[in-house]
């Protein structure tokens, strides 16, 4: 297990400082009921993310913007006084490896809510055992549509991939004139849940599918199925892939001379190392990703999160710290001694556009958020904005 303390100082704590009270926090925090309790006793926040395997470049980035979060509240003097104490499991985006660092979790502290997972699946496999304990579980980046229906304690503030696939099948309809596409993707539940949504609304606009080709996670050859895209006659190909797999089916569709665009319905591609291994061969590929946000909040992480880690936040650090932020928010404001999950999810429930560094974040009655989305181009090996809607 890693267990992350982080309490520290930096010289940016000032900066850091100024964050924290724009968000709100400290006023918050000062008039916790909380604060009647042993101040040396940390509050546990936990988080289950894809450290090591196929997801961590999507794992990595939250969980050092979590890191971020808490060193800032805890330069603020934590949550009524009390420091918050991070433990991380690594789940390596693998449903049974996801149960075991929940578990595992479980065994070392009781944390009333847990960040995680990034992996759609983890995350329904997490579900029913964070609804069975009473932890509320809020995901940075799973976008199952399973998960609107999976718990009274289950949030995400990414939007669904049913209303991601709704955006992208109508640019594809009705933007770009697509009518008869192929599909490439992962085998396990964010490639098929995610292709499943995009098709129903494609069928919906009155378009269709000529082919529909899958690969095993951790796959390193997809020339057979690109081979049968090729020979399709589709208009374009539709794929859900992770980063290493969008690597290889972006330089073996380019070894084949695939003729048809590509359309990736994650944002696995516009990460810088998948970028920078894919190279030429990523040129000209179409994908969807929430829109980036705008305005101070995300102003003020981008430049801490910088100042602490050398480099600009990556896919889902942003995701990543607004989660541990509106965590501290609902430590901060509830009433329940000791903290509890249910008094998390009830404050969740009443959150509204609260100015999130990953943008405006209001939950639904099922733990959703809505957000706008941002089709991407890749030009000379950069993400280029075709469309915001």
């Amino acid at each position: 297990m890693i267990r992350v303390r982080c309490m520290f100082e930096r010289p940016s704590v000032a900066k850091m400082l100024g964050v924290a009270f724009a968000l709100g926090i400290c006023g918050l925090m000062s008039r916790s009921p909380i604060s009647a309790l042993a101040e040396s006793e940390p509050i546990t926040v936990a988080a289950v993310l894809p450290l090591t395997g196929d997801a961590a470049h999507w794992g990595v980035p939250p969980r050092n913007a979590a890191e971020l979060a808490i060193d800032q509240i805890n330069a603020g003097g934590g949550v009524g006084g009390r420091k918050l104490r991070l433990l991380i499991e690594d789940d390596r985006c693998r449903p049974a490896d996801g149960v075991s660092a929940f578990n595992s979790i479980m065994a070392a502290a009781v944390p009333p809510a847990i960040l995680g997972a990034v992996c759609s699946g983890v995350t329904l496999a997490l579900a029913p055992l964070a609804e069975s304990r009473r932890t509320v579980l809020i995901s940075p980046a799973s976008t199952s549509p399973k998960l609107t229906n999976a718990g009274d304690f289950i949030f995400r503030v990414i939007p669904s991939a049913a209303l991601r696939a709704q955006v992208y099948a109508e640019y594809l309809y009705n933007e770009r004139g697509l009518r008869r596409l192929a599909a490439l993707y992962i085998d396990n539940e964010g490639g098929i849940g995610a292709t499943r949504s995009f098709k129903a609304e494609f069928a919906r606009l009155g378009g269709a599918f000529a082919l529909e080709e899958t690969y095993r996670q951790g796959a390193t050859d997809v020339r057979a199925q690109l081979t049968k895209i090729k020979a399709s006659g589709s208009d374009a190909v539709v794929i859900g892939s992770y980063p290493a797999d969008t690597v290889l089916v972006l330089r073996q569709a380019r070894e084949l001379e695939l003729r048809q665009p590509l359309f990736f319905q994650t944002e696995a591609i516009q990460n810088p190392e998948v970028l920078r291994e894919a190279g030429d061969a990523a040129n000209g590929a179409f994908y969807i990703l929430a829109a980036p946000a705008t305005g101070k909040a995300v102003d003020d992480f981008v430049a801490a999160y910088r100042a602490k880690f050398g480099n600009n936040p990556e896919l889902f650090a942003a995701e990543g710290y607004d989660i541990v932020r509106l965590i501290a928010r609902a430590i901060a404001t509830s009433t329940g001694k000791p903290v509890t999950g249910s008094g998390i999810r009830d404050f969740l429930y009443r959150v509204r556009e609260y100015p999130g560094a990953s943008g405006t974040i209001t939950f639904d009655k099922n733990g959703d958020v809505t957000k706008s989305f941002a089709i991407m181009k890749i030009e000379a090996g950069n993400p280029k904005t075709v469309l915001v809607k």
